[in-house]
């Protein structure tokens, strides 16, 4: 049996054969030693946190959901200018490239994580304070059931929130309580 030793980044968990490329990565990609402070606030929390679970084997479960995909390319856009903005020092300070492209990449994957995570959040808080609701369960059934029935899940959900929809017309009523100011209703627009 063939074992290969590998030799992981500490700063960013890519890993390596060879030690001498572990150690090239670091000087190139992580010489830059000044962190934002939301970098180092994040790097903290993930290491303080006790129940954190790895399980790299599931990652590629992870990759082909959809939702995750979609969370996943929102976070990455939600960042991308200060991606961009990353690269662009990079390569002014003069480095190749694909050296700036990984290392900004690298600078700005935590900001990519929160974002990604909290979206994630709002859905699990969302879904735990709907799950025992007998409409979320009606939906969800419907919703279910037209999917059983091989309808794509987009129009699906387009179709499921058009039967249900009239539910939630209770939520939508005018409250003498609502405080919106004159200008937001149009009537302090000048000519």
């Amino acid at each position: 049996m063939n074992t290969f030793k590998s030799y992981p980044c500490s700063l960013c968990g890519r890993t390596f054969s060879r030690k001498y490329d572990l150690e090239r990565h670091k000087r190139h990609v992580h010489l830059e030693e000044e962190e934002d402070d939301d970098e180092d606030e994040e790097e903290d929390s993930a290491d303080n946190d006790s129940e954190v679970v790895s399980d790299r084997e599931s990652g590629d479960e992870l990759e082909d959901n959809e939702a995750y995909r979609e969370w996943y390319e929102g976070a990455k856009e939600a960042t991308e200018d200060m991606r961009r903005e990353k690269y662009e020092k990079y390569i002014k300070d003069g480095m190749n490239p694909e050296m700036a492209r990984e290392k900004a990449y690298l600078k700005t994957v935590w900001a990519v994580k929160r974002d990604f995570f909290d979206q994630y959040s709002t859905f699990l808080r969302s879904h735990a304070r709907l799950k025992n609701e007998d409409v979320y369960t009606e939906i969800t059934d419907d919703l279910e059931e037209k999917m059983e029935n091989g309808v794509e899940v987009d129009k699906a959900v387009k179709r499921t929130m058009a039967k249900h929809r009239s539910k939630f017309d209770g939520l939508f009523h005018y409250d003498e309580d609502d405080n919106v100011s004159e200008s937001a209703m149009g009537e302090d627009d000048e000519d």
